[in-house]
């Protein structure tokens, strides 16, 4: 094979849908880190044939991982841990506008062009649950997360310690 050619199967394995049973991530993405900062949300699209919710995620290049949800309080965006993110059946769900995956305490910066290993659990309506392992890209410090810009909400790299 040829450059040209590694590098595009690269780029498609990359960017490639990651499919388990009944769920679909597709769209990963995270802004690369600036000196210092130790956090960084990440946003997807998912989808499942069946109704479900997101319990769990984990990344092996941060301390922890949470899934956030934004709310507006008094005036102000706050973002707060959520045990579960609900699938609804068929519906693709646009994690990053408003719900998101903050990974925290990262532990190494993350540079544009490369990718991010991730693992959401997801819980069926009957209990059972299903790990899907699937990588986010990392895009340029210039790329915006959809909740940037929103009305007292500070940048992604200010909101260690938001909670």
């Amino acid at each position: 094979m040829n450059k040209k050619t590694i590098l595009g199967v690269m780029a498609l394995l990359i960017s490639a849908q990651a499919w388990a049973s009944e769920v679909a991530v597709s769209g990963a993405w995270v802004r690369a880190t600036a000196s210092g900062q130790d956090n960084a949300a990440v946003s997807l699209h998912i989808t499942s044939q069946k109704d479900a919710r997101i319990v769990g995620v984990t990344s092996p290049i941060s301390a922890s991982a949470e899934i956030h949800t934004m709310t507006h309080e008094n005036g102000m965006m706050m973002m707060r841990p959520v045990d579960a993110l609900a699938l609804p059946a068929k519906k693709e769900l646009s994690v990053g506008d408003g719900e998101h995956i903050m990974l925290i305490g990262l532990k190494h910066p993350l540079k544009a062009g490369d990718s991010v290993p991730l693992t959401v659990t997801i819980e069926f309506a009957d209990k059972s649950k299903e790990k899907i392992a699937f990588k986010a890209e990392v895009k340029s410090l210039t790329e915006s997360h959809d909740m940037q810009g929103m009305p007292g909400m500070p940048g992604m790299h200010d909101m260690h310690g938001m909670h």
